[in-house]
């Protein structure tokens, strides 16, 4: 009996064990294996690459003359030139003709100057108000005469009956008749008096209409004026502009019709075609013997490199690398934020195109340094995950715990963070599947 039940217990515990193997085997296969790292102290290095070429380092830009013909390029472009050397020939025949269209256009604005001045004197003319002033002035006459008969017959009628005589009746009728015809001229006066005043204030009317008339037609003779000045000042401009071109015109007839280079250097670029008409905007590039390196700097890079870093550069064509020291950073002609640096001139040609690759240490170290890869981002928030001890029914295991992190710098490979970790505590780099915190995690041998 004793022998069964030994042989029960020892056959329970060889269950129990084939069950313990069982199921740290399945938790083997289903729990995530890890790599782990510790906090370190250090610098960060940044890294960067990336293509440019050799430019020249200062460019004359030179436009060529608008509306000539290109007869001839006399230079091609790589060509060193010195100042004042021909590098385009213009057409002289055609030049003659801008010429003689030009003067013709000269002296056509010229006689409109000419013609508008004429018309600004204006015509001769009497005022409006001469004919009124005229007949008010008869008008004014004519009252006064009305006026002076009118008070003589008042006079003689007065002076006759001021003393009448004593008269026999024959008399007396004869004297009344004579005061009735005194009488009879005092109104005939009086009506041609009023007669007279009546034509007077019409004639008075009508010189102030004329006046107000004269008037508006001196401010309108003004207005003409002012705007014949105006038009004089239109055409004075405008004969200005033509005379300034046919200056240009002269002055390159002067020179042979000969576009010369402004300054001693390298041609790069002739932006005309042998027989073609310029329209003003071409130009002509000459660039200095003084080479510069540059190199395009990737967006997310800009701001890791300064003046001064130094840069190594492969040239194409060559088998070494050298170094060079950023001069300035600004846009390219392609409007990309470059590096520029300066280079041996003579040694190599404009448009040559090159590789670079930049290094850098941090200037300071930092006290916590982890691998890019232990470093995790939520809404904004970083943070690792450490794999920490935690009891269980199988034994202890490890737990995959969320610490948050402040990045304070980071480069292609690591970042240098402010933590609450120790050093020894053990942060998750490397899994074999997708880990969250809460997760069981077993590390790696």
């Amino acid at each position: 009996m004793k022998e069964k039940i030994f042989k029960i217990i020892v056959s329970f515990f060889i269950v129990m064990l084939c069950c313990s193997l069982i199921a740290r085997g399945a938790d083997s296969m289903t729990v995530a294996k890890v790599k782990t790292g510790h906090l370190k102290k250090g610098d960060l290095t940044e890294k960067f690459e990336g293509s440019g070429g050799i430019a020249a380092k200062n460019r004359e830009f030179q436009s060529m003359p608008e509306g000539q013909k290109v007869a001839q390029i006399l230079v091609k472009a790589g060509a060193k030139v010195e100042a004042g050397q021909a590098i385009v020939q213009l057409d002289m025949e055609y030049l003659e003709e801008l010429i003689k269209e030009q003067e013709r256009q000269v002296e056509k604005t010229r006689l409109q100057m000419e013609q508008q001045k004429l018309e600004g004197k204006g015509e001769a003319r009497t005022p409006a108000t001469a004919q009124a002033e005229i007949t008010l002035n008869g008008a004014a006459d004519i009252l006064r005469n009305a006026q002076d008969k009118y008070q003589m017959a008042v006079d003689e009628y007065n002076a006759y009956v001021s003393t009448p005589p004593v008269l026999d009746e024959e008399e007396q009728q004869e004297f009344d008749l004579k005061v009735q015809a005194l009488q009879d001229q005092i109104d005939a006066a009086a009506d041609n008096m009023k007669a007279a005043d009546s034509a007077y204030d019409q004639a008075l009317e009508s010189y102030h209409l004329a006046e107000q008339e004269e008037a508006n037609n001196r401010a309108n003779e003004a207005a003409r004026g002012e705007s014949n000045d105006l038009s004089l000042q239109g055409l004075q401009v405008d004969l200005d502009g033509l005379n300034d071109k046919l200056q240009k015109l002269m002055d390159i007839k002067d020179e042979g019709g000969v576009v010369s280079s402004q300054s001693k250097g390298i041609v790069e670029s002739i932006a005309v075609t042998e027989g073609a008409i310029t329209t003003g905007s071409e130009q002509i590039v000459v660039a200095n013997e003084d080479l510069e390196a540059f190199g395009t700097i990737p967006e997310d890079k800009i701001g890791k490199i300064a003046l001064g870093d130094e840069v190594e550069i492969l040239i194409s064509g060559n088998s070494k690398s050298i170094p060079v020291n950023v001069e300035r950073i600004e846009l390219d002609e392609e409007g990309k934020t470059s590096w520029f640096a300066p280079v041996e001139k003579g040694k190599y040609q404009i448009g040559t195109n090159l590789t670079y690759d930049f290094n850098k240490k941090s200037e300071s170290s930092y006290e916590q340094i982890i691998p890019l890869s232990a470093l995790r981002e939520s809404n904004g928030n970083a943070y690792v995950l450490t794999a920490e001890v935690r009891p269980g029914i199988l034994g202890e295991s490890y737990e995959a715990v969320r610490v948050p992190v402040t990045v304070l710098n980071k480069d292609e490979s690591n970042a240098a963070i402010k933590t609450s970790l120790s050093n020894e505590a053990l942060f998750i780099t490397e899994t074999n599947k997708y880990v969250k915190e809460g997760d069981r995690v077993r590390l790696s041998e």
